[in-house]
């Protein structure tokens, strides 16, 4: 009987530091206001302008005035027209109707309401008959599945500001599949469910049947059964981006969005830091240590790519990177210009590599080698982004197919080792293919033909960029 008591009471702490394991990864990835800062206060030449904007608090973005809860609570028919107007305005800042077009935040003005919801509170019950939608303003809730009659269950999710509430169940018109419960103050905007189907109806359908129809597009979602697909459309995003946007980069654990391509093509594109020295007038090319630069000040600079693996996607790359820099202070030129002049004194070059091709079907970011690597945009491109803590749990993570998947990017991919020495292999090449071109067109005694005497069908012309 002890020892049954004492396993309990195990299994209840790891459920309690999973727990809190979510909290602190949905707090940080969902929960951060200062990201969305665009209040930036610039400097002028007005000085008492300037200590007056540096002495004032800043406005927390997401969170409500006193005159603006006042407003909301006004009932619309007596709200005057500038009222209605600063309204529009508030919802727009607001991260949880961010999503939605002027228009239907427009029309969510006269129907929606605020609550403020005490912490431990009920807010949701599982099984109930779905009537309300609500927008998480402030606080956090908890989102619990609950596996007796006494509520008490598993915690499953952390919903901070910016999350929306209870709009599954009313898209799939079915009951409450969780309870959600108020883990601090909150203050939340309700949305019943005949204004919902009217005003939002038409477009969360839409965005609902595109999610199920990206993870039917994709073979590795072909196990997942019902509930499995509605809970990835719960934390599903689909996302564009545009040509040369840069999609992923830096890797932060467990809250990192994992990206499946579903159209377009993706550039992964690797800095390689070198430090360049003269030793018996040869270039001598040395990596340096991924410590020794940082990766965003380098993409900031912006270096012309200087070679290529895939031959097939040559011209692509070097079209794309030619948009990508505009001018550099590192090129390959001017670095040979300060070599010339300063021979002991090691010059630093970046060199950027095109990689490879990521297409339809490609995932990163499960946790492969992101060192000086970025992945762009090559084109226009939608992803599917689903965060990796959800892949990695037991029932979406059969077989451990996503650790598998990693463990095979990561011996496709080759490394920075392995790219700096396919660099070096390419500039022996480039210089004997150089010195052979010279010697062969030097001239000889013997040979009296002269480039007229060779008939202009029979020309091959090259250019410069081949010769080099």
């Amino acid at each position: 009987m002890h020892r049954r008591l004492r396993d309990t009471a195990e299994v209840k702490r790891i459920q309690a530091l999973k727990a809190l394991f979510k909290k602190v990864i949905h707090m940080v990835s969902l929960n951060n206001p200062w990201k969305d800062s665009d209040d930036d206060q610039k400097i002028n030449s007005y000085v008492k302008r300037n200590i007056s904007t540096r002495v004032r608090a800043r406005r927390k973005a997401g969170f409500l005035a006193a005159a603006e809860r006042t407003l909301i609570r006004t009932p619309h028919v007596i709200r005057t027209i500038p009222e209605r107007m600063k309204l529009c305005t508030l919802f727009a800042k607001l991260r949880c109707l961010s999503r939605f077009t002027p228009k239907l935040r427009a029309r969510l003005v006269p129907v929606t309401r605020l609550i403020a919801v005490d912490a431990g509170r009920v807010i949701i019950r599982q099984s109930d008959v779905p009537i309300t939608v609500y927008f998480v303003i402030t606080g956090e809730v908890h989102m619990i599945q609950n596996r007796d009659k006494d509520g008490d269950g598993l915690l499953k999710a952390i919903i901070g500001p910016g999350d929306m509430v209870g709009d599954m169940e009313l898209l799939e018109g079915i009951k409450r599949t969780h309870t959600f419960r108020a883990a601090t103050n909150c203050e939340l905007l309700v949305l019943f469910d005949y204004d919902f189907a009217q005003i939002l109806g038409p477009y969360m359908t839409k965005i609902w049947d595109e999610k199920k129809r990206a993870l039917k597009a994709l073979d590795y979602f072909d196990f997942l059964d019902d509930d499995q697909v509605m809970e990835a459309c719960r934390f599903g995003r689909l996302k564009q981006y545009q040509p040369l946007d840069t999609i992923y980069c830096d890797d932060i654990g467990s809250m990192t969005n994992v990206h499946f391509v579903l159209s377009g093509e993706c550039l992964i594109l690797q800095c390689l830091n070198m430090s360049v020295s003269l030793k018996k007038g040869k270039k001598v090319f040395q990596l340096m240590p991924t410590s020794a630069g940082d990766v965003s000040n380098m993409f900031r600079k912006g270096v012309r790519s200087t070679f290529s693996l895939s031959s097939k996607s040559e011209d692509v790359s070097k079209i794309d990177l030619v948009e990508l820099v505009e001018s550099s202070t590192s090129s390959s030129k001017d670095n040979g210009q300060n070599t010339t002049l300063n021979r002991t004194t090691p010059v630093v070059e970046s060199h950027f590599i095109d990689v490879g091709t990521l297409t339809f079907g490609g995932i990163f970011g499960l946790g492969e080698t992101m060192e000086h690597r970025v992945i762009m945009a090559r084109t226009t491109v939608q992803c599917l982004t689903l965060p990796r803590f959800f892949l990695l749990e037991k029932k979406q993570n059969p077989g451990n197919i996503w650790e598998r998947r990693l463990l095979y990017m990561d011996c496709m991919i080759p490394s920075r080792e392995a790219l700096f020495a396919h660099f070096l292999k390419a500039c022996d090449w480039r210089k004997f293919k150089n010195d052979f071109i010279q010697e062969s067109l030097k001239p000889s005694d013997n040979d009296v033909t002269h480039a007229g005497d060779i008939p202009i069908i029979c020309r091959i012309v090259e250019s410069s960029e081949d010769v080099n």
